[in-house]
């Protein structure tokens, strides 16, 4: 009776990963982030072609997630990167080094994440996540924000 418990438990367990791993949901992007809220697209009237995306991210994964904003990039519809920068903050913080004059050996990591240009995020942890970019003419801007490891979807281009 335990082994048939056992058995039925497994099947039932490989049954739910391969509905997981066969899930083609194109609105819940690929990877360890998702949206918890947001993301909201704001455009400037006297700059049409400029956005700037603002929401928030939780780590869905069962490990620390290290990520440079560096590396998060807005991509269109084709899959063409665009010239856009990311941070983890929510705001303007004023930077404790001039940016011609960087410590030897570069940003000491405190610094990078106080502004915002790196994160740490544990499981179940949320943060904010800002990405701004010029739309090329003849697009419609970005499709998804790519972060190395998975990309999150883009609403309201």
């Amino acid at each position: 009776m335990l082994l048939r418990a056992l058995a039925l438990g497994a099947a039932c367990a490989v049954a739910s990963v391969s509905l997981l791993a066969c899930s083609d949901d194109e609105d819940s992007g690929v990877g360890d982030l998702v949206w918890t809220k947001g993301p909201n697209v704001y455009r400037q009237e006297n700059l049409p072609r400029d956005r700037v995306l603002v929401g928030m991210i939780r780590n869905d994964s069962l490990r620390r997630i290290r990520l440079q904003a560096k590396d998060v990039h807005p991509v269109d519809e084709d899959g063409n990167p665009l010239r856009g920068n990311a941070t983890f903050i929510r705001g303007y913080i004023h930077p404790l080094y001039p940016p011609t004059r960087p410590p030897r050996g570069g940003l000491p990591e405190s610094e990078l994440e106080r502004l915002g240009r790196l994160i740490r995020l544990d499981p179940g942890k949320t943060a904010p996540l800002a990405v701004a970019w010029r739309v090329p003419a003849g697009k419609k801007g970005a499709a998804r924000i790519e972060y190395g490891s998975g990309w999150l979807p883009v609403a309201g281009r």
